[in-house]
């Protein structure tokens, strides 16, 4: 007898064939003709109904087989697919139907472990996930090779797998991961043409689901009947009851049957992932989702005092740019990983960064988190607890950061067993007890709390589409919008009951598969961070990153961070930094592009200039700014110490923007880098050329612009080592430098009263900052290393160079010869030789004894810079020797320090100035540029200078301070037989009474008077006629050779005691500003404040660099006078030219010291800071010319030897007296 049905002649495999549903889809199937194998566990039940089909439905014995397997063990289906196909050769049908109901418990109790099942918990959470997603995984994978084209799968699931189910987690999670099997399952093996689809039962009408509800209700506190009422009240269909009436009601196994053979049947031969819900219309969202389509607002995060557990598996990056983002925000940050590897990979990562940032950098807390062992869950929660006031929001990534396959049937038992425990069951495990954790938490009286907060962050997008990253997701959406439901029924029960716990928890999932754009990560951190630190919630579960971020959102930026907080702050200005291609200009040119400015960076390097620009261009764009090209400009090949360079960037930069809102005086170098009487003339000019001289004259380029449009801010980036108000800061070795940073400092200061009120000036003084000019780069090393060097060469040479002016004052031996002890430049042979006087076989007998073997440094006197240096110093001091002295100097191998040398030396200069830092650490390149960009913001202050450096201060800061006193008589007595340089021309009156001071009143026994021109020499001599025809007063006309004039002096007059040196000439007379309709063209010009820096700054250095070199000289360095009717910008020059100055003399004061000549060198000033302080009459006038008299003898009377101790000679050095 033929079979007849629209399942005639097929081979259906029904698992879970025994159950409620699975009994009635066997005899259904029957009914239609197929012959059906049915499979479950349990042998007894199955023999029953193959019995029972065969005596009620008259069903053949052969149309009706069985199975017994195990479904949730591979290797069990393995077996009995092989049986089935042995007898019956081809599944046609498989319907995966087995399951179990899974515990009915919360997620914060759901069973681990056997010891924790229970009444409404037969079976753990493994098992479940095991029965509910593993069992017909294993089904399709191993059944698919059997299943012929125009095959069937069925897989059965539940509505409920979409449904705010109290209490089911451990059933609906892995039903929804089913759900996303399913489909993909239905891609893979349409190709093969084997149909895929779902079904989703309702609650099916049976003693069962009213036993299953009646159990929901009781777990949420609510009456009976009410979770059945639920489910009820988002019926669409009302059906008829036995009595004709509509109701709603709930579906029947039979409806669930009659859906299976219509996918089963060739009728539903076009289907695939298709869904059918058999539900009564159930209106329930089959998704919850949304997109993130804006950058996060991270400027109102505040998570300070909250702690953040990351639950890693092996992700390293996603790891890093977390707590990177979360610690920005303030909050502190646990990480567990699961993988012992990843976590001894994360602990070397943050050895490293530790070792790159320095002593100051917290590396975030890393444990171990095994879901498997899940004390080790609670073993977190109980240090934070301890250390960190406790768990506040929790992010939950992956197992894995790398899915098992690329395809979900092709895949081998070991990968799906391992997927379904770590990524399925574990994240489970870490939710449960997160729930358990928050739940266990009571709040004190008066105490407010926010809601726990959970992330689930997916991987990133891979090549094969995330396929088991999608079955994750489905599952974690369903488990996420449980325990929601959960949470906030328990609160309200809770609450309800007067308990004070925390709110109920919040969490979404951010998922990554569409997004494979490089911002991707940096979005996901910074919303991840908005959601757990902020109020803001989005009901829809899931939320997906766009697949083009940059194009969604409007920016290329995946979130702007700190820079939200700058958008706008400058917007319409326009700046122009010099130094702009790297460092502090670079950074300042970047933030305040960032601000809404428009920049043009000026610098030498074309190449650096055209990377920063691209940099700052990419950016803007990133952060939405449109027209990016229009915004970032760059004048390349600037050097700012060229005049003509400098009239061509104004001009370029008007002609680009039509406008200078902002000049920003940032370029500058680094100088000389040696001791002031080894530095040439050159070299300092250089420096105050570049450093200072080019502020001005930008700074008057632009002015009369800025007055005439009512605004304007002139920056002019110095250093602390430019000093204080008030107070100088020695600078050894960069005397050059200090003075041009300084200059920078007091033109801020005196210029700020001419160029408002429209126009603000005012100066930055950073220290040390970390960045490549500190650490060094390829083509230059750090400034440490730098530093070491010449403090070990300098070292090296001031103990010769002491050496030989001792031997000097008591050898009767020229200069010349005790050089020529030096020229074999071999320490032994030095140290044996007859000839060689004390002091020099000392030092030989120490190099040789001190010095590391490995540099020549400990056989050798010299290199070829000691000697160059030694050379030039004895020339410039006075002493007679041929240029060529070492040309022929044996020189040693390299190198003459070692590298351990220059590292140890290094290390002292860096602890030295850490040690000065308040905050213990040096501010970046990017601190003090974002410090740089809030302070130009601020429109009420002018003429002050901001200090972004770390809270440096330096251990010895020479001040500028009244007069007081004389010096003792005993110094005084010195001054009998010295002779005396007055050096000067402009200041007759004070030269004229001092030189009759020392001679008339203090026993002098000549005075030299060198001044610029014969007719300033005709002035002193008239003036001084008397001690000119006594043979006592001596001039030298110097014109612009101010060095071979003192050497003159020396050889005809012999070495000098007290040296004063004065200006040659008067400060310029020029008004500093012009009127808004003025053309400014009679305002001090470049030209002329260069002259101001050459005749009243660099006259002092070239004196100084001479006589600092002469034994028993001392040395005053006068400023300029003003008067009751010196104009008020000679008063603002006289103040500019002080403070700058004293930078030199603290300086030059202190390397004295270091030297064999130690003599003293201080300052007299002239000018008082107030103008009403100034003398008003003759009588006052002449009270203030008795009081400079006495501030020099106080400056430079001798210091007996036995006196010049470490404590006074500090006193006795780097002053300014103000008279």
């Amino acid at each position: 007898m033929s079979v007849t049905g629209r399942l005639a002649g097929k081979i259906a495999l029904i698992t879970g064939g025994a159950g409620n549903i699975g009994s009635e889809l066997t005899k259904r199937f029957l009914a239609e003709g197929a012959t059906v194998i049915i499979s479950g566990r349990n042998g007894a039940k199955l023999t029953a109904l193959a019995e029972q089909m065969r005596s009620e439905a008259g069903v053949p014995a052969k149309r009706i087989d069985l199975e017994v397997m195990d479904g949730s063990n591979p290797a069990d289906v393995r077996a009995g697919i092989e049986a089935i196909v042995a007898r019956h050769g081809k599944i046609d049908i498989l319907v995966n139907n087995a399951g179990s109901a899974g515990a009915q418990r919360r997620l914060a109790d759901i069973p681990l472990t056997d010891a924790e099942l229970g009444p409404g918990a037969e079976e753990t959470l493994t098992t479940s996930v095991a029965n509910l997603l593993g069992m017909p995984w294993h089904l399709m994978r191993i059944a698919a090779p059997h299943i012929p084209p125009g095959g069937a799968i069925i897989n059965v699931s539940t509505i409920f797998s979409y449904a705010e189910y109290y209490g089911r987690i451990p059933y609906v999670t892995p039903k929804a991961a089913l759900n996303a099997l399913s489909q993909i399952a239905a891609r893979e093996l349409g190709a093969r043409g084997i149909r895929v689809n779902t079904i989703f039962p309702g609650p099916i009408e049976s003693e069962r689901i009213h036993t299953v509800f009646q159990r929901m209700d009781q777990l949420k506190g609510r009456a009976e009947g009410d979770t059945a009422q639920q489910f009820l009240a988002t019926m669409r269909l009302w059906r008829t009851n036995d009595q004709g009436n509509l109701e709603r009601r709930f579906p029947t196994v039979g409806d669930v049957a009659d859906a299976a053979v219509f996918l089963a049947s060739d009728e539903a031969a076009a289907l695939a992932g298709e869904t059918i819900a058999v539900t009564h219309g159930m209106e329930l969202p089959l998704r919850s989702e949304t997109s993130l389509l804006a950058r996060t607002d991270l400027r109102t995060i505040d998570a300070s005092g909250r702690t953040t557990l990351i639950c890693a598996g092996d992700q390293i990056e996603e790891v890093m740019a977390l707590a990177g983002m979360l610690r920005t925000c303030g909050s502190e940050v646990i990480i567990g990983f699961r993988s012992a590897t990843a976590l001894a990979q994360f602990e070397q990562a943050v050895s490293e960064s530790r070792h790159l940032a320095g002593a100051t950098f917290t590396p975030p807390i890393a444990l171990p988190l095994d879901p498997r062992d899940p004390t080790t869950i609670d073993a977190i929660f109980d240090w934070a607890g301890e250390n960190t006031g406790g768990i506040h929001a929790a992010i939950i990534l992956p197992a894995s950061s790398r899915e098992p396959a690329n395809q979900v049937i092709e895949v081998d038992d070991a990968h799906v067993m391992q997927f379904l425990a770590d990524e399925i069951v574990g994240t489970i495990v870490i939710a449960s007890r997160l729930a358990r954790y928050w739940q266990s938490q009571r709040l004190t009286p008066g105490a407010r709390a926010r809601s726990p907060q959970v992330i689930f962050l997916s991987n990133g997008a891979n090549a094969a589409g995330n396929v088991y990253g999608r079955i994750q997701s489905a599952a974690i959406e369903q488990l996420i919008r449980v325990w929601r439901h959960e949470a906030e029924l328990d609160y309200a029960r809770v609450t309800a009951n007067g308990e004070r716990v925390l709110p109920a928890v919040w969490t979404n999932q951010i998922v990554r598969f569409d997004n494979r754009s490089p911002e991707g990560l940096e979005f996901a951190c910074a919303w991840t961070a908005q959601l757990l630190h902020s109020q803001r919630r989005i009901s829809e579960i899931t939320l997906n990153i766009p697949a083009n971020v940059s194009a969604t959102t409007g920016a290329r930026s995946a979130s702007v961070g700190w820079a939200e907080s700058l958008i706008g702050l400058h917007l319409g200005k326009v700046a122009l930094i010099t130094g702009g291609s790297a460092g502090i200009g670079g950074q300042i040119g970047r933030l305040l592009a960032l601000s809404g400015a428009r920049v043009m960076l000026a610098a030498r390097d074309r190449h650096k200039l055209e990377q920063m620009q691209a940099m700052i261009r990419a950016e803007l764009a990133e952060v939405g700014y449109t027209d990016v090209e229009d915004r970032v400009h760059i004048a390349p090949g600037c050097d700012v110490s060229s005049e003509e360079q400098l009239v061509d960037l104004v001009e370029r930069t008007l002609a680009t923007f039509g406008t200078v809102d902002y000049l920003i005086n940032n370029a500058g170098i680094a100088g000389v880098e040696e001791m002031v009487i080894d530095m040439p003339v050159e070299g300092w000019r250089n420096t105050l050329y570049a450093n200072l001289i080019s502020n001005y004259s930008l700074m008057r380029k632009l002015a009369p612009l800025m007055k005439k449009q009512g605004s304007g801010y002139i920056l002019n980036v110095s250093s602390y080592f430019g000093g204080e108000k008030e107070a100088a800061i020695p600078y050894p070795n960069r005397a050059d430098y200090a003075v041009s940073k300084a200059g920078q400092r007091a033109m801020a200061e005196v210029f700020a009263r001419f160029l408002g009120p429209e126009v603000q000036i005012n100066a930055i003084a950073p220290g040390p900052v970390e960045g490549d000019r500190l650490r060094g780069t390829g083509e230059r090393p750090g400034l440490f290393a730098r530093r070491a060097r010449l403090i070990l060469e300098n070292k090296r040479l001031n103990e010769l160079h002491a050496a030989l002016i001792t031997t000097a004052r008591t050898d009767a031996r020229p200069m010349r010869e005790l050089v020529e002890l030096l020229l074999p430049n071999d320490v032994v042979a030095l140290e044996q030789n007859p000839a060689t006087p004390q002091a020099l076989r000392e030092l030989a007998k120490r190099i040789r004894s001190e010095g590391d073997p490995a540099a020549s440094s400990s056989s050798a006197l010299l290199n070829r810079s000691i000697a160059a240096k030694l050379l030039a110093r004895l020339i410039n001091g006075g002493y007679e020797l041929p240029a060529d002295m070492f040309a022929h100097l044996p020189l040693p191998p390299d190198p003459f320090f070692t590298r351990a040398q220059i590292d140890r030396e290094a290390r002292k200069v860096r602890d030295g100035i850490m040690g000065m830092l308040y905050l213990q650490r040096m501010p970046t390149e990017f601190d003090v540029a974002m410090a740089t960009v809030y302070y130009l913001a601020d429109r009420n202050v002018s003429g002050e200078t901001f200090h972004p450096s770390g809270g440096l201060r330096y251990e010895r800061t020479p001040t500028g301070g009244e007069l007081f006193g004389m010096p003792a008589p005993e110094r005084l007595a010195e001054l009998v037989g010295t002779t005396v340089y007055l050096i000067g021309e402009h200041l007759t009156e004070h030269l004229n009474l001092l030189a009759r001071a020392y001679l008339e009143r203090y026993g002098a026994r000549q005075v030299v008077m060198i001044v610029e021109t014969e007719a300033g020499a005709e002035t002193m001599r008239r003036l001084l006629h008397d001690h000119v025809e006594a043979g006592r007063l001596m001039t030298i006309v110097a014109s612009d050779q101010i060095e071979a004039a003192i050497d003159r002096a020396i050889a005809h007059y012999g070495r000098p005691g007290p040296v004063v040196c004065t200006p040659f000439r008067p400060l310029p007379t020029a008004p500093l500003v012009g009127r808004k309709d003025s053309d400014w063209s009679t305002v001090l010009s470049e030209a002329e404040f260069a002259d101001l820096c050459e005749h009243q700054l660099t006259h002092h250095f070239r004196v100084a660099r001479k006589i600092a070199l002469c034994d028993g000289a001392s040395l005053a360095l006068v400023t300029p006078e003003t008067t009751a009717t010196s104009s008020t910008e000679q008063f603002a020059l006289a103040n500019f030219v002080k403070t700058t100055l004293h930078a030199f003399t603290a300086t030059v004061g202190v390397e004295s010291e270091r030297t064999a000549q130690r003599i003293l060198i201080n300052q007299v000033d002239l000018t008082r800071r107030a103008r009403a302080e100034e003398p008003r009459d003759p009588h006052e006038r002449q009270q203030e010319l008795e009081r400079f008299i006495e501030a020099v003898l106080l400056v430079t009377a001798p210091l007996p030897p036995e006196s010049d101790t470490r404590y006074a000679g500090r006193i006795h050095r780097g002053r300014a007296i103000t008279v």
